[in-house]
């Protein structure tokens, strides 16, 4: 599994910089960012995160996952600082390309750490877990744009006091990383079996028995894993993936999963709430703060509903509930849209708030907490990391 480049597909929504939007001091800063160049900003992260996912997954093999974490860290910071000095949209933009490269490395190794020393039967929660985590950070950036525009208004440290904010999570990511222990997987790759016995036996283990039947069995499935794994990675290769019927059809599932998650319509208050809210009349910066913190809110509890409700609902009929129910919910919030632009209807634009956060529950119960994981699940060991990385190519 280490060699396949985990990849959360949720940070692709840029919580912070739609927060930056809201302030009317970011657009005066930078002369109201519109057409390419706002694209550009709303699509820099993704850019650096995807030319980083080639050597995330080296790293995080090569040098362990706690360096890997240190590393993206590091250059996560270097970003923030780069982006808190900006002066003009290139550089902005560059700055977000720096944090996602380092966001790459992260994300890659993050969840590799949680699976491989997470306890057997709550390794799958846990990690769906993970996916959800990130609107953790996306309601801190929220509100500290809310409360940065309340006490700042119109100065320009509105929008460069979320923007150090930003670092908070990196800074505490490179200083607390190493008290977090290692992957045993990592360390029995690398021959540090004794060490790997002990970290086991320390989480793991009854009363601290090396000898646990769990620690042995544990320890037996992951050298099988590494033999299998060096096995495979001599003789596999792309040409794997439509080699059969079989994988054929995984192949048109995870695409179409990469897909399905960015034309869902989430894009639209991902990057674009602050137009979404004019849309519809709301044009207070900080009515527009309080809803995007607001949001950011219900996204963090309605995924972490999905990802318990995984094992309970399965998967299949959570991703039947939640189209169906993005399908609807969109039509109605289209039709409001629709009724204020026309109409000038004030109450169509009052409904369209409620619907996006109905919108973003059924959005947040599947594609939050399965875009990966599901894709994991439905690959045979031998195309999992190849496989995995095409559909990332498709987000």
């Amino acid at each position: 599994m280490s060699d396949t480049p985990t990849f959360n597909g949720q940070y692709q929504r840029a919580g912070f910089i739609l927060g930056l939007q809201i302030l009317p001091s970011w657009q005066a800063f930078f002369n109201s960012p519109a057409g390419k160049a706002l694209g550009l900003i709303n699509s820099a992260q993704n850019i650096g995160a995807l030319s980083a996912l080639p050597v995330a997954p080296f790293v995080s093999d090569r040098f362990g996952r706690r360096a890997t974490l240190f590393i993206g860290a590091i250059i996560m910071l270097a970003g923030v600082i780069l982006q808190w000095a900006a002066t003009s949209v290139p550089v902005f933009i560059g700055a977000r390309v720096i944090i996602g490269f380092g966001l790459c490395f992260s994300v890659n190794a993050a969840p590799l750490l949680i699976t491989e020393l997470a306890y057997p039967t709550q390794r799958g929660k846990i990690t769906s877990l993970f996916n959800t985590a990130w609107y953790s950070g996306s309601i801190l950036s929220a509100w500290a744009c809310f409360a940065a525009y309340s006490h700042a208004g119109s100065s320009v440290w509105s929008w460069k006091i979320p923007t150090l904010v930003q670092g908070v999570g990196p800074v505490l990511q490179a200083c607390l990383i190493w008290f977090v222990p290692e992957s045993p997987r990592f360390l029995v790759s690398k021959g540090l079996e004794s060490h790997a016995v002990k970290i086991l036996t320390q989480y793991h283990a009854n009363g601290g028995d090396e000898q646990d039947p769990l620690i042995r069995f544990e320890m037996a499935q992951i050298r099988h894993a590494l033999h299998v794994e060096r096995e495979v990675s001599e003789r596999s290769t792309f040409f794997q993936l439509w080699s059969s019927p079989g994988n054929l059809k995984r192949l048109r599932i995870i695409i179409a999963i990469a897909i399905f998650s960015q034309w869902s319509g989430n894009g639209l208050v991902s990057y674009y709430i602050n137009l979404v809210l004019e849309g519809v009349g709301i044009m207070s910066p900080r009515t527009k703060a309080a809803i995007n913190g607001g949001l950011q809110c219900w996204n963090l509890a309605s995924a972490m509903t999905g990802a318990f409700l995984v094992d309970w609902v399965g998967r299949r009929p959570l991703f039947i509930i939640s189209t169906a129910g993005m399908f609807t919910a969109f039509c109605m919030w289209t039709l409001t849209t629709a009724l204020f632009e026309g109409l000038h209807d004030t109450a169509a634009a009052k409904a369209t708030v409620p619907l996006i956060f109905v919108y973003y529950w059924f959005y947040d119960i599947c594609f939050t907490p399965l875009i990966v994981s599901y894709t994991l699940e439905i690959l045979p060991y031998g195309i999992r990391a190849r496989g995995f990385a095409l559909m990332v190519s498709f987000l």
